[in-house]
């Protein structure tokens, strides 16, 4: 009984630290054939800061890693190499994470990066914790004020994030929002879906802290 009781509260961590989030109605005919969303999270702060000053921390490379670590399970951040890649119509449609890069000078830059999520399943009894990797790309059209935040982990799952920016209060402030998407094994659905907007809606509320 304890074996299965340790079991399942293994498995509910697994689910929590690496389902991140889905809208249905996005596109499906620009995701692999194999991707099939099936949690979500919809969420949006605003950070009392103008655009010029919040978009190059959250909509590029340069805070990448720092906005990734807010996650209190996350570590070892480590960027990869930065290319570029076109895109078939709007970058909030596509899934460039395999995708291959694009000459220099052209299509949207591209961010690779990797970092790991270590969920401790009993404080001070290292050998039950849950080691996650992850691979991503963070893509971004600062002309349109959008990005694209994709990743791979080892305990498959996929996660696919947009953020968009939008000015507010006449400029002297920004409204950031993300619709995350993502696809789990089936039976840990419904566990991932109920953590999944907790989750996401913990590391957003941290955004602005990055900007004290």
């Amino acid at each position: 009984m304890k074996f299965l009781a340790a079991s399942a509260l293994l498995s509910s961590f697994i689910l929590s630290a690496n389902c991140r989030v889905v809208d249905l109605s996005l596109r499906q005919d620009s995701y692999p054939a194999d991707f099939k969303p099936n949690f979500d999270s919809v969420f949006s702060v605003v950070i009392q800061k103008p655009l010029s000053t919040v978009f190059p921390i959250l909509g590029t490379n340069q805070g990448l890693g720092a906005h990734i670590l807010l996650e209190s399970i996350a570590s070892d951040f480590e960027e990869g190499a930065a290319d570029s890649v076109n895109v078939d119509g709007n970058l909030e449609d596509a899934f460039v994470r395999t995708a291959a890069a694009a000459p220099a000078g052209q299509g949207f830059p591209r961010q690779h990066f990797s970092y790991i999520e270590t969920i401790k399943i009993i404080p001070g009894l290292s050998f039950l914790d849950v080691v996650v990797h992850l691979d991503g790309t963070y893509t971004w059209d600062e002309a349109r004020n959008i990005t694209l935040y994709e990743t791979s982990s080892d305990k498959s799952v996929v996660v696919r994030k947009v953020r968009r920016f939008e000015e507010i209060d006449g400029g002297a402030a920004t409204n950031v929002s993300e619709i995350i998407n993502g696809q789990c094994p089936f039976l840990e659905q419904p566990i991932t879906q109920s953590q999944a907007r907790t989750a996401h809606q913990a590391q957003m509320n941290l955004y602005h802290t990055l900007f004290e």
